[in-house]
């Protein structure tokens, strides 16, 4: 049979309890182990419902239901299985919430970024080369010409030599002035080099 009652008084270091009744003038010990939502305290002056239950020739209130708690009902929070001597409540046991649209979509996201990521990685790079080569293979070959300046760079170096006499070629001296310090091969300053020898 259910009882309600009050908190009459509660020591939070020992865990327990009394509870206050209605229609009896001795006070009924209680556990906090027997009390639901154990991270909220009991007050003094809650009110209680309970079953009363002997332990050791004491009686003592068990299967605890806060009823100044709106959030924590019977019904919602225990099954009630009848015995022949009492009556014992088990937690319903806990469902999994099903996964939310968020985290689906979040999901999606990512793998579509991943997609897009490895095609720009990956295709359009290929791509780009094989419309390259396409595009040389219709190209006509351009033959390159190559000047005499090019050639004397390649082929001259500055190795001291400053004077005319040193020098095999017009060439040679025009890359000298030009490219070499310190020779003296343009007397006049007009940029054409050994006039008298070449």
């Amino acid at each position: 049979m259910w009882y309600e009652g009050k908190v009459k008084s509660y020591n939070e270091s020992r865990g327990f309890g009394f509870i206050s009744c209605e229609h009896d003038k001795k006070d009924l010990f209680f556990h906090i182990r027997d009390v639901p939502n154990r991270h909220k305290l009991p007050q003094v002056g809650e009110r209680l419902k309970f079953l009363r239950v002997e332990h050791d020739g004491r009686l003592r209130a068990e299967n605890i239901v806060r009823l100044d708690l709106k959030t924590h009902e019977p019904s919602s929070q225990y099954t009630i299985q009848k015995t022949h001597d009492q009556t014992i409540r088990h937690p319903l046991k806990s469902r999994k919430k099903p996964q939310t649209q968020a985290s689906s979509s979040v999901l999606n996201l990512f793998i579509s970024a991943a997609a897009i990521g490895v095609f720009a990685v990956i295709v359009i790079p290929m791509i780009v080369s094989l419309y390259q080569r396409e595009t040389l293979k219709y190209q006509p070959a351009q033959a390159t010409q190559t000047t005499s300046l090019q050639k004397n760079t390649t082929i001259y170096r500055c190795d001291g030599r400053t004077h005319c006499s040193e020098m095999r070629s017009y060439e040679e001296a025009k890359f000298f002035i030009h490219n070499c310090p310190g020779t003296k091969m343009d007397g006049d300053g007009d940029g054409e080099p050994c006039e008298r020898q070449f």
